[in-house]
């Protein structure tokens, strides 16, 4: 019996040293990258300056409430969900196919001690919007709220109203089961749920809570 769990014990142990120099080397690797994706970070037609301060505040209170307080990671901010915003932006730079599991470990990893600390929170929102992904509509990807704006309301970015342009932020949950076109009463009341929760008349209820049950 001895033997049997000191035999387990030994597989473990390496087994978690494998999976340390796994994603060690996975680290280095996005770190080698880098450079190149923040190249691609910098694209798009839409600066910082065309997010009015009440827009980010709205943006940030659905996707990403402790943004400017962490560092990459946060598994504690009610509402947070499983992906915040630079994590977002690492599997959307980082990752070719993007699957559940080690992928995960690596994604907030490389958040953590890579992208976050290469790019800054103002540069990180700008990326984000600027490459956000919209699904797809008539077989054609959608990618940050510029192209989302034209497609799905026939609008510039900066000719949203408010109402509008929570409507794309409530499609980031799942872009295309809320698509407000071929979706219109699923957006509806996930913004019927955001401004509620903006409103202060309700909150989320846990860190997984990103539907805003209790709304």
């Amino acid at each position: 019996m001895k033997r049997a769990l000191h035999l387990a014990a030994t597989v473990v142990a390496l087994a978690l040293v494998v999976l340390v120099a796994f994603e060690a080397f996975a680290v280095w690797r996005a770190y080698e990258r880098t450079p190149d994706v923040l190249r691609r970070a910098a694209q798009g037609e839409l600066a910082l300056a065309d997010l009015s301060p009440k827009r980010r505040s709205m943006l940030l209170k659905v996707e990403d409430p402790s943004f400017y307080r962490h560092n990459g990671y946060d598994a504690s901010t009610p509402g947070q969900g499983r992906t915040n915003l630079t994590q977002s932006l690492v599997k959307r730079f980082y990752f070719d196919h993007f699957q559940p599991g080690f992928p995960k470990i690596e994604q907030s990893l490389i958040a953590r001690f890579v992208f976050g600390p290469a790019l800054s929170k103002d540069g990180q929102l700008r990326a984000f919007l600027n490459h956000a992904s919209f699904g797809t509509s008539k077989g054609r990807q959608v990618i940050g709220f510029a192209d989302a704006a034209r497609t799905y309301y026939g609008r510039e970015f900066a000719d949203l109203d408010d109402r509008q342009f929570l409507g794309l932020v409530a499609m980031l949950m799942a872009p295309n089961r809320l698509d407000p076109v071929r979706h219109p009463k699923e957006n509806a009341e996930r913004v019927r749920r955001i401004e509620a929760l903006l409103a202060g008349r309700c909150a989320p209820t846990g860190v997984a809570d990103v539907s805003y049950n209790a709304c």
